[in-house]
């Protein structure tokens, strides 16, 4: 048999592809896709108290970007991660923001200069993964984001999760267990010792110890519940498909059992579910409270929420719940609520206590250290870091869908998974060249 030119290089082609040289290519590629941009010198608000001139002005700034970079708006499936910084002394919380914004970068306002019928997509039910920060007291406001296709973030996805394999980084989760075990030790300690601590050192001393034991060990337990890439390609059945198996099911079923998750039934489909639902998210979240109460009762480390939705099979779904719509109408403020989380690393810090105890050390430390002092508006101090959300494809038949609920520790609000695939990535890179 003769083989052509074309067809050798098409052979070449597709073996360089598959390399791990070619597979960082293609990464990199589909990277600088991704539509990035930047709304300057808007305050971040909520519908109701946004002005109409910055709700034109996101747009008309929107549609200059997308113009200027030729995009057309997503027709599918799409992913979407938002940071926003707030500079008013009494600021939107981040939820309601991302409701405005969402819209805003949707249908143009009547009196924007374009004959599109969509700006960065047609509806947000299209964002299938959602991942919004902010920070708060920030000098000058800001909004930020980034936008892809669901298919590309897959595909990175997979790499990530191969190229985790390739490491075989189980040290790193031993190092994690070792730690978490230690931070525990301490805390149970430290309360087992209270009297003699007490006696010995005064109530002030005891209290500031037992809340940095607290801090640590809430921070590594807290830390277990998060999200990893791992989880989320069995749970979209990546390599399964590859391999002509089926693993989400059981995945999933160990996933939402997993003791730091709060595992809430499928999203209401009919009239009068709602009320219902809210009623089992309370239930959930004050069960969760007693059970972890002796460490998270006060929580003193910032939280991020992180929720993974599995939907009903399409015979049993009545309408799709937008994502943003289940956090911000549902679940931030139950969780608000009833756990009482801090915002911002800078109210994990008793500043009140330092002033009183050690104003010498307070004065003296670096300004870099004074400026992660500084608390954000004290309006914000309940709060999370961030949040972010997945919608699963939905469940076959028969079956019935879920809602995973995790309160995860972040002490700086950028640990989403996004950011997690991509590290992952770059470190697989690291460690090729470095071989």
């Amino acid at each position: 048999m003769v083989i052509s030119v074309a067809q050798m290089s098409l052979f070449a082609r597709d073996n360089y592809l598959s390399t791990p040289a070619g597979l960082l290519a293609q990464y990199r590629q589909r990277r600088r896709r991704r539509f990035h941009f930047s709304i300057d010198d808007v305050e971040p608000r909520a519908k109701e108290s946004m002005s109409e001139r910055d709700k034109d002005e996101v747009q008309k700034q929107l549609l200059k970007q997308l113009s200027d970079l030729r995009r057309r708006a997503f027709r599918g499936s799409l992913t979407m991660r938002l940071m926003l910084s707030t500079s008013e002394k009494t600021p939107t919380h981040s939820h309601h923001i991302t409701k405005n914004l969402l819209d805003l970068f949707s249908k143009p306002r009547t009196r924007l200069a374009t004959g599109r019928r969509s700006l960065l997509y047609a509806d947000d039910s299209q964002i299938h993964a959602l991942a919004v920060t902010c920070r708060h007291g920030e000098v000058a406001p800001s909004i930020k984001a980034e936008a892809g296709p669901l298919g590309s973030l897959l595909t990175d996805l997979d790499l990530a999760t191969h190229s985790e394999r390739e490491r075989d980084d189980d040290r790193h989760d031993w190092d994690n267990s070792r730690r978490f075990d230690e931070a525990m030790d301490r805390f149970n300690e430290t309360l087992r010792d209270e009297a003699d601590f007490r006696r010995r050192f005064g109530d002030q001393a005891f209290e500031g110890f037992l809340r940095v034991a607290r801090q640590e060990a809430q921070e590594y337990l807290l830390g277990r519940a998060a999200l990893r890439p791992l989880d989320l390609s069995m749970m979209y059945d990546i390599s399964g498909r590859a391999l002509g198996l089926d693993v989400a099911d059981m995945w999933e079923r160990m996933f939402v059992s997993t003791p730091l998750r709060i595992s809430l039934s499928e999203l209401p489909q009919v009239k009068g579910a709602s009320e219902v639902w809210r009623q089992e998210i309370d239930q959930k979240l004050h069960s969760f409270r007693a059970q972890f109460g002796r460490l998270i009762d006060p929580l003193v480390v910032p939280v991020a929420l992180e929720v993974v939705i599995k939907p009903p099979p399409p015979s049993r779904q009545r309408g799709l719940h937008d994502l943003d719509n289940v956090l911000r109408s549902y679940l931030i403020p139950r969780v608000v609520a009833i756990l009482n989380p801090i915002s911002h690393h800078a109210f994990a810090f008793d500043t009140g206590a330092m002033k009183r105890d050690a104003p010498a050390l307070l004065s003296d430390l670096p300004s870099e250290w004074k400026s992660r002092l500084a608390k954000p508006p004290a309006s914000t101090r309940v709060g999370v870091t961030r949040y972010e959300v997945w919608r699963l494809p939905p469940c076959s038949e028969g079956s019935r869908g879920f809602v995973s609920v995790a309160i995860v520790s972040d002490m700086t609000g950028y640990g989403d998974v996004f950011g997690k695939i991509d590290d992952e990535i770059e470190e697989w890179a690291e460690s090729l060249e470095r071989h």
